[in-house]
């Protein structure tokens, strides 16, 4: 078996990091919630290179790897490129009402999240609704999924 990534891709507050806890709790799937990383740096630290990091040491112990992502811009592309070349990279596309998504956002948790004013997190959602990749598979999260739909919307993407 080939090494697979996963990248859960979908706005601000759809559920990307409810979902990779699912995944990874009731499959082989390894969750890297990528948040968390970004919160960590040191001053001047390069982030995409420090997720690449983590992703790599966790194919040393795992088959399957998920990462999550709002899938956009120049320095994503450039990480996705990279990946691409090493990895057999499959989308996970997470769909949810982008009202919804904003009220999640403001009533989360917020101390393993980036902190972004309101404002901007509808303005990355509208571009994140924008992103076009091959999807392997599509969770709609907005009611929320249920365990049973997210790890049959994986689970239908393993060789």
């Amino acid at each position: 078996m080939h090494n697979t990534l996963y990248l859960l891709i979908g706005p601000k507050g759809a559920g990307k990091t409810y979902i990779g806890g699912v995944i990874a709790q009731h499959t082989d799937v390894h969750f890297i919630a990528v948040e968390p990383i970004w919160l960590s740096l040191q001053p001047g630290a390069d982030g995409w290179q420090t997720v690449r990091a983590a992703i790599d040491a966790a194919f040393a112990n795992h088959q399957r790897v998920m990462i999550e992502s709002l899938g956009a811009g120049a320095e994503f592309a450039q990480f996705l490129a990279g990946l691409e070349q090493q990895y057999t990279v499959k989308f996970v596309r997470v769909v949810a009402d982008f009202d919804e998504c904003l009220e999640r956002v403001r009533q989360r948790d917020s101390s393993n999240q980036l902190l972004i004013p309101i404002e901007r997190v509808a303005e990355y959602n509208r571009i994140a609704a924008q992103v076009r990749y091959p999807w392997a598979a599509v969770i709609l999260n907005s009611p929320p999924a249920t365990v049973g739909a997210i790890v049959a919307a994986i689970t239908a993407t393993f060789d």
